[in-house]
């Protein structure tokens, strides 16, 4: 299941006209063990396996990594955080022989009740040939917001910032219109809905917050005061109008 830097271009085909594509990644995060409890150990023995005979290699537990036509990409691993601390660990999983290790997530276990499925086409690895169709699952709409947005709240990373503002820009309409489709989702009454939009106000709350702060930090190309000083309006304004329909909406929120 996809959930990372990736899964905007998935979300959003084409941007809206003049809007600059997204930036994309070359790590690719992705939730194992949506369901721990059921998962057979002999799942994550083969997943190291087929990791193996891909070429990858650990970095570290959770992190395996390879490189393709001289860009170096990296797979991460996470899960739901169950009852242990988010940012930890989950190791081996797998149990004995398996070297994969997870990073518990809050909120990881909405991707997979929630997602889309999107057919991809292309060359396999290291001259592998031509693959017509490839299923892909993906993080939709409002799981991907929520990670995103426990994810400003509880790293020092200024892609999670830029992730986030340019989804709810780039998202139909604009970001009124993604607070409109988040309602649908199927997901909407988890107790993690609330708890990220806290975040997301909070680290969002004036210009001069980490989430607008961090943004400008991404997208700023050369030391401009004025160009930072916009940068942060516009991302402080992109999430209070994805904010405001939100709480029109009377959609889930801590009440303070």
């Amino acid at each position: 299941m996809l959930i990372g830097g990736l899964t905007p271009r998935y979300l959003i085909s084409s941007p809206p006209a003049g809007m600059a594509e997204h930036v994309g990644t070359t790590d690719l995060d992705v939730v194992v063990g949506i369901s721990l409890s059921s998962e057979e150990d002999e799942v994550y023995r083969k997943l190291q396996q087929h990791l193996r005979e891909a070429g990858f290699a650990p970095a570290e537990s959770f992190r395996w990594q390879r490189s393709v036509d001289g860009v170096l990409v990296q797979l991460e691993f996470f899960c739901p955080a169950g009852d242990g601390q988010p940012g930890k660990l989950l190791r081996n999983p797998g149990g004995a022989g398996s070297q994969i290790s997870a990073i518990r997530t809050r909120g990881a276990e909405l991707a997979g009740q929630d997602f889309i499925t999107v057919p991809l086409r292309g060359e396999l690895l290291d001259h592998g040939g031509f693959q017509e169709r490839v299923e892909l699952r993906v993080a939709n709409l409002l799981p991907f917001l929520v990670l995103k947005a426990f994810a400003v709240n509880d790293r020092d990373k200024a892609k999670d910032s830029y992730d986030l503002v340019w989804t709810l820009d780039a998202y139909g309409e604009g970001p009124a219109s993604a607070a409109e489709e988040a309602a649908k989702s199927p997901v909407i009454g988890n107790p993690n809905i609330a708890a990220a939009i806290s975040c997301m106000r909070e680290q969002f709350q004036t210009i001069g917050h980490r989430g607008p702060s961090q943004y400008a930090i991404f997208e700023l190309i050369h030391e401009d005061e004025d160009e930072r000083e916009r940068l942060r309006r516009f991302a402080h304004g992109t999430i209070q109008e994805f904010l405001v329909r939100w709480r029109e909406l009377s959609l889930p929120e801590y009440q303070r």
